[in-house]
């Protein structure tokens, strides 16, 4: 029953974290935020609590090259969105993923090699999508909006971890990235807040993909050295980490910051971007 509810929660919970920092702070602080491993990470934990330690291990190899679909998925999606409405970038943007994913599945490669890869590509991506021009407002998305987006993604997490068995540990880690979270997040972006708005969320994202990457590197490092709560408690503490970092390098000179400064530090505004009632 727990494992059921962890499903169900753990996901939305985190979309609607993202969401009210994008309110708060702006585009590419909800960006970096998504790049977090939102649904990836409780999919990993929910994968080792049911497949074990080897599962999870092999899926977490998939995930960790799968987030370089994820950033061409960014990276397409911002490149169309300034021509094409939001159904077509989609579209476009989700063609990208699953023909890197495919062929990044063909891959056979060290965890050393992949996890060179990975940065390689993720720095490029983040580096091809230009910064905005200007801060866009964004409007707050309303009670049945939020609760759509919410259950989408807890039946995301759901339907990777139930199928997971069949479709074994690499395809399931290539899933787990599946840019659900940030597909919804961009097209209501370029809905409400145009071009910049987006390029401001999906460079976010991509940045931010840095962090999502070092968490599934510390599973795949730690597992089977240290016990499994501490294993995913380190994960957590390094993909933060890495996102500070990444949030520096994305504004070295700060001039996409707000007066709050949320890029000081990230577990503040992951707290305050919270809605009350689920803090």
């Amino acid at each position: 029953m727990l494992l059921v509810l962890a499903k169900v929660l753990i996901s939305p919970i985190l979309l609607a974290t993202s969401t009210f920092a994008v309110q708060r702070y702006g585009a590419l602080v909800g960006g970096l935020l998504l790049g977090l491993p939102l649904v990836s990470g409780p999919v990993s934990i929910l994968l080792f609590a049911q497949y074990g330690q080897h599962f999870a291990v092999h899926a977490a190899h998939g995930t960790l090259l799968g987030f370089v679909a994820a950033g061409a998925f960014c990276c397409s999606y911002s490149c169309v969105s300034p021509k094409r409405p939001w159904w077509q970038s989609l579209m476009v943007a989700y063609a990208a993923f699953f023909a890197s994913a495919a062929l990044l599945s063909l891959l056979h490669v060290t965890f050393g090699w992949a996890l060179a890869l990975v940065a390689v590509a993720l720095a490029s991506f983040a580096f091809t999508i230009s910064a905005p021009r200007k801060t866009a407002a964004i409007p707050a998305p309303g009670k049945r909006v939020l609760a759509s987006r919410m259950v989408l993604a807890g039946s995301m997490v759901l339907l990777i971890t139930s199928v997971a068995r069949f479709l074994g540990p690499e395809a399931s880690g290539f899933l787990a990235p599946l840019p659900v979270l940030a597909a919804i997040m961009a097209a209501s972006s370029q809905r409400h807040g145009g071009s910049d708005a987006v390029q401001g969320l999906l460079r976010g994202a991509v940045f931010g993909s840095w962090g999502g990457a070092a968490f599934f590197a510390v599973v795949i490092l730690m597992a089977g050295q240290v016990e499994p709560a501490v294993m995913y408690a380190t994960a957590a503490f390094v993909s933060i980490a890495t996102e500070l970092v990444a949030m520096r390098v994305q504004s070295p000179d700060g001039r996409e910051r707000r007066p709050a400064d949320p890029l000081v530090n990230l577990p503040a505004v992951l707290v305050t971007s919270m809605p009350r009632s689920i803090r």
